[in-house]
């Protein structure tokens, strides 16, 4: 209409209703039975590899244990230009074995009912870890086989260090400071009839490592 003026309304907005959330969908049984059975093929393609791993690592550990021991026995009888005396090595090289302070407080120590912490490198990790016949004083998982000739220099004095047969859990071990030696006639029957934890073992000497 001419002469008025034209008022625009406004816009009237269509309210649509909000859409529906969605309903959330779970696994069904039988994707759920399709997931557990691969998460077990993959567990048992991977727990092999792992426990071999393992297996390994403790053999390498065990290893370098009787490397260590080995080398401090070395410099004990360079130094002292003597050979330990008997059961009494794993005593005697704990200056070697860079265990000082254990070294002083164990100087002239005789009771063989001591409460003395076993140093770490008489463990071996792949032996059951038994209490001996002291407390919870572990025993020493290695052994020295030498024969004492008489009037031969110490450094000429034939021996071996090596990992010691599995134990049965009844047996009543001295604690470690009591060290386990024998003669290399008993080593042999020893290796014979009880082979150690982790074939083929390893042994030290003073000229250096041999398989077992």
């Amino acid at each position: 209409m001419r002469g008025m003026d034209i008022v625009t309304l406004p816009h009237r907005r269509r309210h649509l209703p909000a859409p529906a959330p969605a309903r959330p969908r779970g696994l069904s049984l039988i994707e759920l039975l399709v997931v557990l059975f691969i998460i077990s093929v993959l567990m048992s393609l991977l727990l092999p590899a792992l426990l071999a791993a393992r297996t390994r690592m403790q053999a390498s550990a065990c290893q370098n244990n009787v490397r260590q021991l080995s080398i401090a026995l070395i410099g004990c009888i360079a130094t002292t230009k003597r050979f330990p005396e008997p059961n009494r090595w794993s005593v005697e090289i704990l200056k070697w074995m860079e265990e000082w302070p254990l070294a002083d407080a164990m100087a002239g120590n005789r009771d063989p009912n001591a409460a003395f912490p076993r140093p770490r490198l008489f463990r071996c990790p792949m032996q059951h870890d038994l209490d001996s016949r002291v407390g919870d004083v572990g025993y020493c998982h290695y052994v020295l086989a030498v024969d004492r000739p008489i009037q031969v220099k110490a450094d000429r004095v034939r021996w071996e260090i090596h990992d010691r047969e599995r134990l049965a859990e009844d047996v009543t071990q001295e604690p470690w400071y009591i060290a386990p030696e024998l003669t290399f006639a008993q080593q042999q029957t020893l290796i014979t009839t009880h082979p150690g934890p982790h074939p083929p073992g390893l042994y030290m000497t003073a000229r250096g490592s041999y398989p077992r």
